[in-house]
């Protein structure tokens, strides 16, 4: 579609464009300087009527400290040494506010008159956006000056070729070395790592595709600056840019939290150790009081016993007052002998001795007679050698998961398992019952029992767990370290 052939349809064509822009348009008498037509974008930006803004010049509305540039340029347009000009400036609305323009103006004429035509586009938007973009940065700039650490920007173009675009100047806080020094030598960095951590730091960065702190990564450098070791932590996050990918990274000083967690580690071995000592000292008690009440109190019923026999074979023949106290008596040393050999049993069973497995059966055949609830064992066949605190440990172990069954459980079936896989002893124990969840919001109280098991456990360098069975039930899972392995399996039934 062409414009209109003719000189008024073309006339009324610019009018209909001028009236509908949203640009500022003027007709400036290039003598007087005054406006001879303005279009209503003018008007209504201005604020002014036609005839109103006829009594003004630009220079009426125009900021005041671009007045002189707006007489140069006018002075070039009307000498011919320039076709057109341009200016930044603002203008000034009737109520007194004010708006950034950008205003261009060249001289033409109008039935031999000559006339300023000037052209102003509102760039309010555009300021204000400029205005927050600067905001952003000083925010930006702001939070990355604040951060325990420094951040950066690594750039690969579409052709491979890589540089460190940005780093923030908290690299001489934290590296000891000048952010300009670090982006013409990003390499520098790797000379920092300690030696014995830059094998971790290379598998890292080979999964990454080569490209230098890119990645996820955790480990030691030398600050020469300081002469001290810091840890520092590398996080990276990825971003596609239409010259090439970016990642965005921030490597912060972690120095303290893992002095935090090495402290930690070590006030967990410290109190691991301890409580194996507790336990050892413990078990070593129960054996001597088990001994005690074995040798002293059952050989002095055992004397007694005698004395009493002694006593009944030679009262006379024949029922007496005097014969039935004694009959009493030796039921009563016969019972005492049962209660000492029960009560030194539970303290330190005499057949843990004999090896963990018979001191399992044993105990399962014990937890059977008394609560009648079936027991199935497997065991590796023969013996499995562990030491005397880890014999005692398991067997407490199982003691304990068999009373809490007894208490909570509400089980008719128990099931351990004992076998040695490699080097690990694997211990399973059970039961059909309510399962761990009902018992513990039943029992709103801290199993002792279990952190008990489970300290024990950790004690010896192994682990334990509380978890529901397959179907119903609770299952206690325990694994401790061994040595080499015994293959057979054996099962037993009751």
């Amino acid at each position: 579609m062409g414009l209109a052939k003719n000189p008024a349809e073309e006339t009324t064509l610019l009018q209909t464009i001028l009236r509908e822009s949203n640009t500022e348009v003027f007709a400036i008498d290039a003598e007087s300087l005054r406006i001879d037509q303005a279009n209503p974008a003018a008007l209504s930006n201005l604020q002014y009527t036609l005839k109103e803004i006829r009594q003004l010049t630009p220079l009426d509305f125009l900021h005041e400290d671009h007045e002189a540039r707006f007489r140069v340029l006018r002075g070039l347009l009307q000498s011919g040494k320039r076709r057109r000009v341009s200016l930044d400036t603002s203008f000034r609305r009737k109520d007194g506010s004010s708006y950034p323009v950008e205003m261009r103006l060249f001289l033409s004429t109008h039935k031999s008159k000559p006339l300023f035509i000037a052209i102003a586009n509102d760039v309010s938007a555009r300021e204000e956006s400029r205005r927050a973009l600067a905001y952003s940065e000083s925010d930006l700039r702001a939070i990355v000056s604040n951060i325990p650490g420094m951040a950066y920007q690594v750039f690969r173009k579409h052709d491979g070729s890589t540089s460190l675009r940005y780093v923030s100047e908290q690299s001489s806080m934290l590296l000891g070395i000048k952010a300009k020094t670090l982006r013409a030598k990003p390499d520098l960095f790797f000379e920092l790592i300690l030696p014995e951590d830059r094998p971790s730091y290379l598998a890292t960065l080979a999964k990454t595709g080569g490209s230098h702190m890119t990645f996820n990564w955790e480990g030691r450098i030398w600050v020469e600056a300081w002469k001290d070791v810091k840890w520092v932590n590398i996080r990276v996050s990825q971003r596609e840019v239409p010259e090439g990918i970016m990642w965005d990274g921030i490597m912060l000083n972690v120095t303290h939290s893992k002095q935090n967690e090495e402290e930690i580690k070590r006030s967990r071995a410290q109190l691991s150790a301890l409580t194996s000592h507790v336990e050892s000292v413990k078990e070593q008690e129960r054996l001597n009081i088990a001994r005690e009440i074995h040798d002293d109190l059952g050989g002095n019923l055992t004397a007694v016993k005698i004395g009493l026999s002694w006593l009944a074979r030679h009262m006379p023949p024949g029922p007496s007052e005097l014969r039935e106290k004694t009959e009493y008596l030796d039921s009563v040393i016969d019972q005492t002998l049962d209660a000492a050999h029960r009560i030194a049993s539970n303290m330190r069973p005499a057949i843990v001795d004999f090896g963990i497995v018979p001191a399992i059966e044993w105990q399962l055949k014990r937890f059977t007679l008394n609560l009648d609830i079936p027991y199935e064992f497997s065991a590796t066949h023969g013996q499995i050698p562990l030491d005397s605190d880890a014999s005692i440990a398991v067997f407490r172990i199982v003691q304990e998961a068999l009373t809490n069954i007894a208490k909570h459980a509400r089980a008719s079936r128990v099931s351990v398992r004992l076998e040695r896989r490699k080097d690990e002893l694997h211990l399973e124990i059970v039961d059909n019952g309510v399962g761990p969840l009902l018992v513990r919001s039943k029992n709103h109280k801290k199993s002792f029992g279990i952190l008990g098991m489970t300290e024990r456990a950790a004690a010896l360098g192994g682990t334990l767990s509380v978890s529901a069975a397959p179907g119903s039930g609770t299952l206690v899972s325990l694994q401790l370290p061994l040595g080499t392995p015994t293959p057979h399996i054996a099962h037993k039934k009751q």
